[in-house]
């Protein structure tokens, strides 16, 4: 739930309370019923600005009334999660997973010192960035189709899950160790 929706959930609960504490008063002193009948029958609705605020107010409950009730019906699916189905119930494979395997196999192949990977659910597949550090003297385009080419297929054969897109993103060349000279 957003946060907007959040936040006028809170508003309606805050009035629903006054409108049930009203509703206990009324339990214990039955004239306050009659009372705030009176003034509703000869003070609001008896002039006209007033009853068409009230009735704004009213319809402005009942529309929130109405949107948290299908709130709860609509299914949200798994954000985290793509779910498999299959005869004996359904499995439920985490992005944090498909990240992991991502990762592994982007750190097998030689010339990257260093990678991280993030996956972007859409629908039933994922789309996953791979950014990498690289050793220096390495052929990048290469380097990032067969990157591309490994990851996609190691996701895909692990998981059952099809990848939209692989994209790498070569951050920086790792120029961390020095090189000795022989002379």
């Amino acid at each position: 739930m957003n946060i907007i929706l959040r936040v006028l959930l809170a508003i309606y609960a805050f009035f629903l309370t006054l409108a049930s504490m009203f509703a206990m008063l009324v339990t214990i002193r039955s004239d306050i019923l009659t009372d705030t009948y009176t003034y509703l029958y000869e003070e609001v609705l008896a002039n006209r600005n007033p009853s068409i605020v009230m009735f704004i107010i009213a319809s402005i409950f009942f529309c929130l009334s109405l949107t948290f009730l299908l709130s709860g019906f609509k299914p949200e699916g798994d954000k985290k999660a793509i779910i498999k189905y299959n005869k004996n119930g359904d499995i439920r494979i985490t992005l944090n997973s498909i990240e992991n395997i991502a990762l592994a196999t982007s750190r097998k192949l030689s010339g990257i010192r260093d990678s991280k990977a993030y996956v972007t659910k859409i629908g039933e597949s994922v789309s996953i960035t791979v950014k990498a550090i690289v050793l220096p003297e390495i052929n990048i385009p290469l380097l990032s189709e067969d990157m591309q080419v490994k990851v996609k297929s190691s996701v895909e054969e692990c998981t059952g899950v099809q990848v939209e897109s692989v994209k790498v993103l070569v951050e920086s060349i790792f120029t961390g160790y020095k090189s000795s000279r022989v002379e």
